[in-house]
């Protein structure tokens, strides 16, 4: 079959022999396009006048909570799941005359929602402040060992609101790893072929004049394979109940995203929570969760609770974490106090159960029970949502 050849393939119409894509070779080609020698060549212009660097910040275009997940994505698809079949053009050969493919090879397309942290607040991707997800699409290979056919990357259009499949507003901008703000896997190149299944993230594209969709609302996406047919999957609007997305109504992971100022103000209390990691060099993956409580004694005088407790990451984080806690006596020795349990019910909100030990001395404020601490202070550019 042959395919019309793209803008981005025009030099290629300028081979002077076919030049077959090797499925084994990753190199990319170079064809002889006959170019003249240069002459009376100008010295190579100097780009841009900015020497620095950004600076951490939450990409202002995001589609969910920053805090929601991190790299590597899942490579199974979890339910519900919204899925389809889609012809991709496969074998691509570059010639004089055009680009050829001689053959395709079937696609299978899995959307679904990682469940994120939903404090109520409207947000730039959620102005109505409903439950937060990330939306995931998996392309899968039939048989990713398979060489005899290499498929083009199928092209993703997404319709929502006044977005049709007409608009040029509807490309979706496609991740490997989220909470990026350039990283594209783009359609259409026969260099670069789609050779092992794949997890991406949904997101928008970095610039006003594009395209911007509200993922947990209702879309539709449509995957087209190149070779005359799409298939469009409708994804209904993210709704969670305990059944269907149990994890949207449990604490969220603890990690840097939990370090931040907190504080109840009916009881003029102040929490810092700080989140290391690292601190041990035999395991480095180890973390270490820091508690300062600054509450009050019975004579109405500061009063700190403190302590740390090491975790170790697991999959799908942990969730919850037994603290024992100390208060401080004069020159900053401390006393035993009891423990504390601490669990974010949100990113807006730390929850914490105290226990105190018994026998306290006189004096010393003895609290029990559950209270929450909400968010004041959060680390730059570790936006949790």
């Amino acid at each position: 079959m042959k395919f019309s050849v793209l803008a981005s393939f025009a030099l290629a119409s300028l081979a002077s022999s076919s030049l077959t894509i090797a499925a084994a070779n990753d190199a990319p080609l170079f064809p002889d396009y006959h170019a003249p020698v240069a002459t009376n060549a100008q010295p190579a212009k100097v780009v841009g006048s900015t020497a620095t660097a950004g600076t951490p910040m939450a990409n202002s275009y995001r589609a969910y909570p920053p805090s929601c997940a991190s790299y590597p994505l899942p490579d199974r698809p979890s339910v519900p799941a919204y899925t389809g079949i889609v012809s991709a053009l496969a074998n691509p050969v570059v010639t004089a005359s055009g680009i050829y493919f001689s053959t395709s090879e079937s696609l299978a397309i899995t959307v679904w929602r990682l469940p994120c942290s939903s404090s109520g607040a409207g947000v730039p991707y959620n102005t109505a402040g409903a439950k937060n997800a990330m939306t995931l699409v998996r392309i899968d290979r039939a048989d990713d060992t398979s060489t005899a056919t290499l498929p083009m990357m199928p092209l993703l259009l997404a319709s929502q609101g006044g977005i049709d499949f007409t608009s040029t507003k509807s490309y979706v901008r496609l991740a490997t790893e989220p909470n990026t703000v350039l990283s594209d896997r783009r359609y259409g190149n026969p260099y670069d072929l789609f050779k092992t299944s794949t997890t991406y993230v949904l997101e928008n594209f970095s610039n006003a004049d594009a395209g911007h969709f509200n993922f947990n609302a209702a879309f539709t996406l449509r995957v087209a394979g190149g070779t005359g047919t799409v298939t469009d999957i409708s994804v209904p609007a993210y709704t969670p109940t305990a059944d269907t997305y149990p994890d949207a109504f449990n604490p969220i992971a603890l990690d840097g995203y939990a370090a931040a100022q907190y504080y109840n103000p009916e009881r003029n209390e102040g929490l810092i929570v700080q989140v290391a990691e690292g601190y041990d060099g035999a395991n480095p993956k180890r973390r270490q969760f820091v508690f300062d409580l600054l509450t009050k004694d019975i004579a109405n005088k500061p009063f700190w609770i403190v302590g740390a407790a090491a975790f170790d990451p697991v999959a799908g984080g942990v969730r919850g974490l037994d603290i024992p806690v100390s208060y401080l006596v004069d020159n900053n020795a401390t006393q035993a106090w009891g423990k504390v349990h601490v669990a974010m019910t949100s990113c807006s909100q730390m929850s914490v159960t105290f226990t105190p030990a018994a026998g306290l001395p006189t004096g010393v404020p003895s609290i029990t029970g559950t209270i929450a601490y909400a968010r004041l202070l959060g680390a730059n550019g570790m936006s949790c949502e």
